[in-house]
């Protein structure tokens, strides 16, 4: 146990947004209508709760339209990148979540 290296996550979420008239199983990374890359995680545990945690943090949920849901996707990391690249959105550099700004300022 010696080396001191940090255990990198293997792990990336990945939040879809879908079409409330596509069923839960249909909502994938091909028929979303965008995605967002969300946290690395270590197991999928870890990469489900931090996302769903992370999304109630975020502002992301008040600017949902109703016809849309959110799905959480953990996948291994290279697969994360190569998805964003690929997917039609082209939203890899704004797929960053960021918290809610405080509505006390």
């Amino acid at each position: 146990m010696g080396g001191g290296k940090l255990m990198e996550a293997g792990i990336t979420a990945i939040i879809l947004i879908c079409s409330a008239t596509l069923a839960i199983s249909d909502c994938t990374i091909e028929t979303a209508t965008d995605m967002m890359q969300g946290l690395d995680a270590n197991t999928p545990i870890e990469c489900a709760m931090s996302s769903q945690a992370l999304i109630a943090q975020s502002a992301l949920r008040h600017g949902l339209d109703e016809g849309q849901y959110f799905k959480v996707v953990c996948v291994q990391k290279g697969e994360a990148v190569q998805a964003l690249r690929l997917h039609p959105s082209g939203s890899l550099g704004s797929s960053l979540i960021r918290p809610a700004p405080d509505p006390a300022r």
